[in-house]
């Protein structure tokens, strides 16, 4: 006997805001265990509560610099006030509520679902203009089950990769509004907002004005799109900078963030596109094609006159070949995809695959300017698994422009399986659906390949619990491992040399130099840093690596129990291990 068909949903909005909450609650469940003592899942949530502290008791606006970091001198630092801005205001407005601790607990837990709420709205409405509310709704409750992307807005999370994922997904709506002027604005804005926050965003700014460029050379109708899109992020990617920066970042050049390097070029580009199109006009192709290739032309001319060593330099080589061989080069989530593990190759590619799959399905099937829509989110899906394959940590992205493509298949599929009038068929064709949704996919790769990997480690030498013995000693400079620097900051009143943020590369060369050194050449180093104590711990991963770069190193030898007659063992309880630096 077949099914019935299914009843008619009402209101997707509201059951996408269902879907948002229940996922809130689910997340709030699981990672409960992790508030009372902050338990940060990465060093850079605990850097950036470190940075809105520092805010909050009165350091500039304009200085970002942790001065608490590599003392006197202080760490420098490229992040943006924008990612810090929720959270200062979050527990500014609960202090009178829930007091210092608990608005700063109350902050961290929903600041990443707030924007997790926002991702919603915005994938939500971005799918609807693309095919409507059921494949909106299908889009929504696939994010509220796909862990690449959720890994983002945890509670706690609260460094800027949740931002990045809501500008893109912003974008993309954008990218498919109707109304062609609305949308090249909208986007814009996006993209300038997150050029605020990384510079990771220069590829999808291109993206977008290419794919925005070629659909305004093909159909007169896309035209303002184009216009609107390249106006407004030249146009406010300058002032935005200006204002959340200082004037001083307009004239100044850095690589490893928006800077006079590239602000300028968006800004030649922005004028460019609004002279040439009110004088060349917009009434035909030949002409739509010389106002975008005026546009991309000059700016790509000034970027390359005024680029320097943001043409083909990296911004990481000034750490030294020492530090950027055993940090950078470690630090996988900014590696290409042929470095990771087999099991993280399957997770970054099979479910943008998957999409671009189901999303050139739909655009076969459609028709007209459905069609054209579709292969919008094709193209943009193409250039964001290209960004993912190249830095692994741009993979939510990716995904995020994957799932109405798959919510589509889904769908599509589970018509006809229900329409099939044979049990045997319809059941189990049905429930063989759920190895179409991301976390499915996920987990069955995870589960082919689980051999393979090798694991991590159990301990974690971040916890609060293991720090706890450092509370007990008066405020000091700490030689730590860069990994535990961003915790000790926010769980001590202590200093350290280095965290893992690249601008500070004398700190970061210095740790590096210290715990690989032999102990004699190390206390030559360390000494030279003023700290008061060498902080390690037993089964660190970057501890570890260094002693395999040196097996004589002072790492090597912190690790057998062999402290050099210039540390005093200090009694705490393990895994932590703390030395206290004997003057010469």
């Amino acid at each position: 006997m077949a099914s019935s068909p299914a009843p008619e949903v009402r209101r997707p909005a509201v059951w996408a805001l269902i879907a948002w909450l229940a996922c809130c609650a689910v997340m709030l469940w699981l990672f409960r265990s992790d508030y009372a003592a902050l338990g940060f899942k990465d060093p850079d949530d605990a850097m950036r509560l470190a940075q809105v502290r520092d805010w909050i008791s009165r350091q500039a606006f304009w200085d970002v610099s942790q001065h608490r970091v590599n003392p006197p001198f202080g760490g420098p630092m490229h992040w943006s006030r924008i990612v810090d801005m929720p959270i200062a205001a979050l527990i500014l407005m609960l202090r009178l509520l829930l007091g210092g601790a608990g608005a700063e607990l109350a902050a961290l837990i929903l600041t990443p679902l707030l924007l997790l709420g926002g991702l919603v709205a915005a994938l939500f409405v971005a799918a609807r203009r693309l095919a409507g509310e059921r494949i909106a709704l299908g889009a929504v409750v696939l994010l509220c089950a796909t862990p690449t992307v959720l890994v983002q807005f945890t509670p706690l999370r609260i460094d800027h990769h949740g931002w990045q994922i809501l500008l893109a997904t912003v974008a993309l709506a954008g990218a498919l509004d109707s109304r062609a002027r609305r949308g090249g604005i909208v986007a814009g804005l996006a993209v300038a907002l997150w050029l605020q926050i990384s510079s990771e965003a220069l590829p999808y700014a291109a993206l977008f004005g290419a794919i925005f460029a070629l659909r305004h050379w093909v159909a007169r109708d896309e035209a303002p799109r184009f216009v609107a899109y390249a106006v407004t992020l030249g146009g406010s990617a300058l002032p935005l900078l200006v204002l959340l920066r200082g004037p001083d970042a307009a004239l100044t050049r850095a690589c490893d963030a928006l800077s006079a390097a590239y602000v300028w070029p968006l800004a030649l580009m922005a004028a460019t596109v609004a002279l040439a199109a009110r004088v060349a006009g917009l009434h035909s192709a030949p002409r739509r094609l010389t106002v975008a290739m005026l546009g991309g032309g000059a700016a790509l001319a000034l970027f390359a006159i005024t680029g320097g060593p943001c043409l083909t330099g990296d911004p990481f080589a000034a750490l030294g070949p020492v530090a950027y061989r055993l940090w950078y080069l470690q630090v996988m989530e900014g590696r290409p995809v042929w470095e990771q593990s087999r099991a993280l190759q399957g997770v970054i590619l099979l479910p943008a695959l998957l999409g671009m799959t189901s999303t050139l399905l739909a655009a076969h099937r459609a028709q007209g300017e459905s069609r054209a829509r579709w292969l919008v989110v094709a193209a943009l899906l193409a250039g964001a698994t290209a960004v993912s394959v190249m830095v692994m940590r741009a993979l939510s992205v990716a995904h995020v422009f994957a799932l109405p493509g798959i919510a589509w298949a889904i769908l599509t599929a589970f018509r006809h399986a229900q329409a099939d009038s044979r049990a045997w068929v319809r059941v189990p064709g049905s429930v063989a659906l759920m190895l179409l949704t991301p976390v499915g996919l996920c987990s069955a790769w995870a589960a082919v390949t689980a051999k393979d990997d090798p694991g991590k480690s159990a301990v974690n030498c971040r916890a609060a619990r293991v720090l706890a013995p450092l509370k007990g000693l008066p405020p000091a400079t700490l030689f730590a491992p860069l990994d535990m620097g961003p915790d000790i900051l926010v769980q001590t009143r202590h200093r350290v040399i280095g965290t893992a943020h690249h601008r500070n590369a004398a700190g970061i060369t210095a740790v590096i130099d210290g715990f690989v050194d032999a102990p004699d050449a190390a206390r030559g180093v360390i000494g030279r840093t003023g700290a008061a104590y060498v902080v390690a711990c037993d089964g660190l991963t970057e501890l570890r690596g260094y002693a395999k770069e040196n097996p004589r190193g002072l790492a090597a030898a912190l690790a057998r129990g062999q402290a050099p007659e210039w540390l005093e063992p200090v009694p705490v309880k393990a895994p932590l291990r703390l030395y206290r630096i004997r003057q010469q």
